[in-house]
């Protein structure tokens, strides 16, 4: 996998993931001087070019992705929460989503192996690199997913127009948060397995939030619980 960009390079260097990296000798820069003198340091070859269109770009190992069994232990041991995405099937949906997670410090990302986007070039440049340092599980099937963490303990609710508020909700650690897609929303099995339906409340004529937003306001509103 190549990725491009500052913040993307630099992201898959402290994740130990670069294999190479090509960029701009014609391009001064602070911050790719940095990267590139960090690279040699770790025998990491750097290729210099002319008229990179990025500027600097990094030849990175695929991302690895974790057992379900490991980002709930993880959930589990640190009082955190899951994210589960049913079918987000836009790269720049699921990198924005991903890099929310990261910064509220989210244990995992649960996605399906099919009806989904997976982890390439556009989901780490959207997450502004911040993709390769979650820890994502893929699985089989999510409504299964669902039923297994409850079983372990996990309180599971369904991010949905028409639930409780969110200010309702209970949201203890273990939680599964599940957000839906972009065009059909959490699906029907899968929302048949969760605990409850919760919703933001809206303020204004618009009835809902992208779920990017709509990731957001629920991992914060679980942070801010535990604050």
């Amino acid at each position: 996998m190549r990725v491009s960009g500052v913040n993307s390079v630099s992201e898959a260097l402290k994740a130990g993931k670069v294999n190479r990296i090509y960029y701009d000798v014609s391009h001064k820069s602070r911050r790719i001087e940095d990267i590139v003198r960090q690279a040699r340091k770790l025998g990491i070859p750097v290729v210099g070019l002319r008229r990179l269109e990025s500027r600097i770009e990094a030849d990175i190992s695929p991302v690895k992705y974790k057992d379900l069994e490991y980002v709930a232990e993880k959930a589990i041991r640190t009082g955190s929460f899951l994210l589960l995405l049913d079918s987000v099937q836009d790269p720049q949906n699921l990198g924005a989503v991903i890099r929310n997670a990261v910064f509220f410090g989210c244990a995992g990302i649960v996605i399906p192996k099919r009806r989904s986007a997976q982890v390439n070039e556009t989901v780490v440049k959207v997450s502004a690199g911040t993709a390769l340092h979650a820890d994502i599980a893929r699985v089989s099937n999510l409504a299964n997913t669902v039923k297994s963490l409850k079983k372990l303990g996990f309180h599971v609710i369904c991010a949905e127009l028409g639930g409780k508020s969110i200010e309702e909700a209970f949201m203890d650690p273990p939680l599964a948060i599940v957000i839906g897609g972009e065009d059909e929303g959490v699906s029907r099995p899968v929302k048949k397995q969760c605990d409850e339906v919760v919703s933001i409340p809206s303020f204004g004529r618009a009835e809902s939030l992208n779920l990017s937003c709509a990731s957001a306001i629920f991992m914060y509103e679980f942070r801010r619980r535990l604050s």
